[in-house]
């Protein structure tokens, strides 16, 4: 964890109050310091600054190794989305037979350049969860008469179903506003839903809570 925050990626919440460093042969956790018993090798180091530090490449693997989907999927794609790491080298550092490489396959499986934010890094954390297959990521929408109605933050490959998370900054980042930004939103989804799509709108706390999920995974059965 330590490591990513050197490198810049951003948490997409606090997941631990301890700094994290590595030293073979020796492992110790207290409240504000946890030392890994890790094995590197060269290649597996740089620096940033002055700073002694893993690669982005050695550090997502122990995000993906040591932390739950939740945490290293969103470090994971910001990476991936800034072009620091890619698919193949994260599964060609996977060692095979050693603990935690099954959830770091899974963690790179589910990680995406797709995912503009942490918070739909870990919407697609939250599709694997509620066993919510068939949901893309920045898909383009388009009503029945082919003119463009959005670029959605996931849609259902099969089923029109359109799920979009909602981080504070969308409206108090936008240029012309919050208040624009919401009524340019609602036009939006006014659009989506009279093109017939059935539109689920996600902010934070959805994330954390398993009420919004189950009506995805709900409506996605109906539809059969």
């Amino acid at each position: 964890m330590s490591a990513a925050l050197i490198h810049g990626l951003d948490p997409p919440f606090p997941a631990t109050d301890s700094a994290e460093v590595v030293r073979p042969g020796f492992h110790r956790a207290k409240k504000t310091l946890r030392t890994r018993d890790r094995s590197l090798n060269s290649e597996e180091l740089t620096h940033v600054g002055d700073l002694p530090v893993t690669t982005v490449g050695r550090t997502l693997v122990d995000l993906a190794t040591d932390y739950p989907l939740e945490v290293s999927v969103p470090f994971i794609s910001e990476a991936l989305r800034r072009g620091l790491a890619s698919h193949e080298s994260l599964h060609s550092s996977i060692r095979s037979g050693t603990r935690g490489c099954r959830r770091a396959a899974q963690a790179f499986d589910l990680a995406s350049p797709a995912h503009e934010s942490s918070g739909e890094a870990l919407c697609a954390v939250k599709f694997f969860r509620f066993n919510i297959i068939g949901m893309i990521p920045q898909v383009n929408t388009y009503d029945a008469a082919g003119a463009w109605i959005a670029r959605n933050d996931f849609r259902h490959d099969k089923h029109p179903l359109i799920v979009e998370f909602h981080g504070v900054g969308k409206y108090y980042l936008n240029n012309a506003g919050p208040d624009r930004a919401s009524s340019e939103n609602h036009k939006r989804h006014m659009k989506l839903l009279n093109a017939g799509y059935r539109v689920f709108n996600l902010v934070w706390a959805d994330l954390f809570r398993a009420r919004e999920f189950a009506k995805i995974r709900a409506v996605i059965a109906e539809f059969g």
